[in-house]
């Protein structure tokens, strides 16, 4: 098995152009080597992007917030331009599996595995995020949903790598909340991303993604449209967190944990409303 692994920026495309289809790219491995290990993929070549400085940068890009793609979830969590500007993502990095985990896992990663249950993705899908997409030609951009395909698929032919996570300004007060059986972690969690604009005591705008219920982040327009206009309080949160609660229960089948994502949706809304109210 070859290794493929640049080290500056304009080394990429042309170990991009030696990719194959039987080729994989690898970021801090925590899902990828257990797989490998397994023997559940079997790839002809490896290629890793770490050595590349600009893949782990978290800077300022004209109106964006660039984040590289092998920026790690400590990375994320600990950077203020992050925590300032987008807490949401705070939130969903800072809950990644275990400190060892977090300090491994990357945002490119997160996005390649394209786990319905990937805990950065409806944050990303919140956020308008585009994705900076390398080939052996050049660069392109495409926006989140562009590049989900399905459960552990994407858009991206096999010689093209995400190269960075593009931020656009937020004008909405944001927070992420997770919920999860410890006994099935993975296919019991449930995540909803909240996006709020207040004029006065009622709601002028909101956005709501959720993850784990569907085969990419569900946009959850119904219930905005149910508390949009109207007074922020309990009774109406619980309402609309019923919403969510009957799309589950209609749409997600019994084997993929619903009774639990059923009593569980009414919580996550709940709880992500309070988050808000951070300091």
């Amino acid at each position: 098995m070859r290794s493929l692994s640049p080290k500056t920026w304009d080394e990429i495309p042309g170990c991009l152009a030696q990719m194959t289809e039987d080729s994989k790219f690898v970021g801090g491995g925590t899902d990828f080597i257990i797989k490998l290990r397994m023997g559940l993929v079997k790839p002809d070549a490896l290629c890793y992007l770490g050595y590349v400085k600009e893949l782990k940068e978290i800077r300022e890009d004209g109106e964006y917030l660039s984040i590289g793609a092998y920026a790690t979830m400590t990375e994320i969590e600990k950077d203020p331009r992050v925590r300032e500007q987008y807490p949401a993502l705070i939130d969903a990095a800072s809950d990644v599996g275990s400190l060892q985990i977090r300090n491994n896992g990357t945002i490119g990663g997160n996005i390649g595995n394209a786990s319905p249950a990937g805990d950065l993705l409806p944050v990303l899908y919140l956020y308008d995020a585009k994705i900076e997409i390398m080939g052996p030609d050049g660069v392109r951009l495409a926006g989140i949903d562009e590049v989900l395909a399905g459960p552990g698929r994407l858009t991206l032919a096999y010689n093209e790598a995400i190269t960075r996570i593009l931020l656009p300004p937020c004008s909405y007060t944001t927070s992420f909340v997770k919920l999860g059986s410890r006994k099935k972690v993975t296919i019991s969690r449930i995540g909803v991303a909240l996006g709020l604009e207040m004029e006065k005591d009622h709601v002028k705008d909101i956005r709501l993604y959720i993850g784990a219920v569907s085969v990419k982040p569900l946009h959850l327009t119904k219930a905005e449209d149910f508390i949009r206009g109207k007074v922020l309080n309990e009774l109406n949160i619980l309402d609309m967190a019923q919403i969510l609660s009957n799309y589950v229960k209609e749409n997600v089948a019994v084997e993929f944990d619903r009774d639990y994502k059923v009593y569980a949706a009414k919580g996550a809304v709940m709880d992500a409303f309070l988050r808000l109210k951070r300091d």
